[in-house]
């Protein structure tokens, strides 16, 4: 099996907010995102349910399935073995955060 490859979106002037938010979690928030991350890299598409849903314009969410808030990450494949971190928050950002992911998307990767 291929591993695939993790990178956050960048925006034009260099900022990677994905990045930055992972960076700004504690401890244990960034073991259980960290942890998220990992299975999407080991596990790819398909093998990576029920962690994953696809929610259409060629976004997918990753979420923790731990108690908590939630977390949660947005993001797209390009090709089979590229993934790019476009949005992250919690369930209660959650609609915000699939809008910012669809216009990174839109913007370009």
């Amino acid at each position: 099996m291929r591993r695939i490859e993790v990178r956050c979106w960048v925006s034009k002037t260099g900022k990677r907010p994905v990045k930055e938010w992972i960076a700004a979690l504690d401890d244990s928030a960034f073991l259980k995102v960290d942890k998220m991350i990992g299975l999407l890299r080991e596990l790819g598409r398909s093998e990576a349910l029920p962690h994953t849903r696809y929610l259409g314009d060629n976004i997918w969410e990753l979420r923790d399935r731990s108690t908590g808030p939630g977390y949660r990450i947005y993001y797209t494949w390009e090709g089979n073995t590229l993934v790019i971190l476009l949005a992250a928050g919690t369930k209660r950002s959650q609609e915000r955060d699939i809008k910012i992911a669809k216009r990174r998307l839109i913007r370009g990767i």
